[in-house]
């Protein structure tokens, strides 16, 4: 093609660019491999921790590219391991500015170096920044020692509850059984059975625990954010598990049933339960079953629970 090209004076024109051209190009290549080589070596003495070959190779690529936020990130990361956390403070929020990935992670180490160097205030504004963009659990909090110092804290504390998937009201329906029961016959003053009622897992569960004697059982009952209901799944000692779904009533009350579910199909009955707050804090619980599909109902339990303080 270039012999071709140098019988006309366009042709020598060209050629010769592109013969200037090709020393760069030539240049180019190796340039870049260098880069990715010099990346991965970063990499790889940050995932072995290796703090001070790490610092130096991630100092070099950003000497290159100083835009880059995720090598910022990894810096602070390294510098962080390598205790230098000034220097770790100041990569974290290049890194931030930059808009490195995932924020949250930037914030956490920066928030981490900052309680290490006594800067609370600024710690916590960190902390609320990460509440504010979601993404992380408080467990990850509870697990870091540099975090235990806040724990009571006012904004430290609603920063955790933000945090908290389970958080929202809509897992809050169920929380009028939270407590100890005695529980007996609605309309009887004597107890037949008692039932502890507590949250769980950060208040995404709400357990009970079911003792009438010779008979026990525990469900585990939960908010669904994809099917926008309430979950209950029962088991006692006789081997029959129930599974419940549905929601909050109009009046308040926690209704579920197994109406729509291949359980009831199967059996040819529907159970339903009615869990509502009476007005002197007693809880009452009202469990139908339907044989025909719906059109009558008879009671299969009818209990009042009353709260264990109240009754002793």
């Amino acid at each position: 093609m270039i012999s071709r090209a140098l019988r006309s004076g366009t042709g020598l024109v060209l050629a010769a660019g592109l013969m200037a051209a090709m020393p760069a190009m030539a240049q180019g290549a190796p340039a870049a491999q260098e880069q990715q080589e010099g990346q991965a070596a970063a990499d790889a003495s940050l995932a072995a921790q290796d703090w001070a070959a790490a610092i130096p190779a991630y100092q070099a690529l950003l000497k290159a590219s100083p835009d880059n936020g995720g090598n910022w990130l990894r810096l602070a990361r390294a510098l962080h391991g390598n205790m230098q956390h000034e220097a770790a403070i100041t990569a974290y929020r290049k890194a931030i500015a930059l808009k490195a990935q995932p924020e949250q992670r930037a914030r956490f180490g920066l928030a981490r170096a900052l309680l290490t160097q006594g800067e609370r205030d600024q710690a916590l504004d960190e902390i609320e920044a990460i509440a504010a963009l979601g993404g992380m659990t408080p467990r990850l909090f509870s697990i870091t020692p540099e975090y235990a110092p806040l724990a009571g804290d006012a904004r430290y504390e609603a920063a955790m509850v933000t945090l908290n998937p389970c958080t929202p009201d809509e897992h809050r329906g169920f929380d009028f059984w939270l407590g100890e029961w005695d529980v007996a016959a609605n309309g009887s003053p004597v107890p037949t059975a008692s039932s502890s009622i507590t949250a769980k897992h950060g208040g995404c569960v709400v357990l009970e625990q079911y003792d009438a004697g010779g008979y026990t059982g525990m469900s585990i009952n939960f908010y669904d954010v994809t099917s926008k209901l309430w979950h209950q799944t029962w088991m006692s000692n006789t081997n029959v598990p129930v599974y419940l779904e549905g929601g909050l009533n109009a009046d308040g009350a926690m209704v579920l049933s197994d109406d729509a579910l291949p359980i009831s199909k199967a059996t040819g009955t529907i159970n339903r339960v009615t869990w509502s707050e009476n007005g002197d804090g007693s809880v009452r619980q009202h469990w139908e079953t339907s044989s025909d599909n719906g059109a009558t109902w008879s009671t299969a339990f009818d209990g009042r629970y009353t709260r264990k303080a109240e009754a002793d």
